[in-house]
């Protein structure tokens, strides 16, 4: 997704009030065993170019209308994805041209186990292909189910269908226990961590083998990968949030080796040097 409302997500833990900021809109009616979160967007006041990121949580992305294309540059490429898209695995390099008048966008954030258990897909096609269309990747019968969601008239009706559809299914959003208390610990750490580090937490039961082949079977990543996902969203977020200091004492102070380390990250991520890109 645009990595601005990412951003949003990651610094916003919605309790009680419906309201993250404005018009957004946080929504608690889906089944939390497979869905993380679900949020309404306006998309009025982002720029038409916006670059996308994924921090390891599949998200499904739904246009307004069913006729709505999606136009992707990804190394100067364009790509045209329908209406339902995804964003999995590792993004690099690639921006959506929003078009003019967009009012909204509807996101589901999945457990990564549910979501591959749910649309029955193998998480290493998007090794190649991180952002693609739902439609292309799932059966006739989900691809039923979008349309029959399309055909409902407002927003609200929209949600509570997907989130009926969801609730029906009860695959298992299982994680192994040790896998799950090393995202855990990733995430508490918010990316400002390494391998090793995970593994002497974890203790001696966890070796090596084990985090690399669980992470790429669950999550559909390696353990090092997230860890760099994680490390670079929230410095990214904290200084889009507040700029409170310059982005060299941000990148440190979020676990990055130098300023360099980090730099390296922006290109790859996001296809620009950070003096380039257009911050709030």
């Amino acid at each position: 997704m645009p990595i601005k409302l990412l951003r949003k997500i990651k610094f916003t833990a919605p309790s009680g009030s419906a309201l993250l900021h404005k018009k957004e809109v946080f929504y608690r009616d889906f089944p939390a065993k497979h869905v993380v979160s679900a949020y309404v967007f306006p998309c009025s006041d982002l720029e038409s170019n916006q670059p996308l990121f994924n921090d390891g949580f599949p998200s499904v992305i739904f246009m307004p209308n069913p006729s709505d294309d999606v136009h992707l540059k990804r190394k100067g490429k364009t790509i045209k994805l329908k209406s339902a898209w995804v964003c999995c695995g590792v993004i690099k390099d690639t921006h959506w041209e929003i078009p003019e008048g967009l009012e909204y966008i509807l996101v589901l954030r999945f457990k990564p186990s549910s979501f591959y258990s749910i649309f029955n897909i193998d998480p290493t096609i998007f090794r190649a292909q991180p952002v693609c269309s739902l439609q292309d990747i799932v059966d006739e019968s989900w691809a039923r189910r979008i349309e029959e969601m399309y055909r409902k008239d407002t927003v609200a009706e929209r949600i509570t269908f997907m989130s009926d559809v969801l609730s029906s299914y009860d695959e298992s959003n299982y994680l192994p226990f040790l896998l799950q208390s090393a995202i855990d610990y990733i995430d508490e750490r918010k990316g400002n961590t390494t391998v090793a580090d995970v593994l002497d937490t974890l203790g001696e039961k966890v070796n090596h083998k084990w985090l690399q082949r669980n992470f790429v079977k669950y999550i559909g990543i390696t353990p090092k990968k997230y860890i760099s996902l994680q490390r670079f969203v929230y410095t990214y977020s904290q200084y889009d949030r507040d700029k409170s200091s310059d982005l060299f004492t941000a990148a440190i102070t979020n676990g990055y080796y130098d300023y360099n380390h980090f730099f390296k990250d922006f290109k790859q991520y996001i296809g620009v040097a950070p003096s380039q890109y257009a911050w709030d």
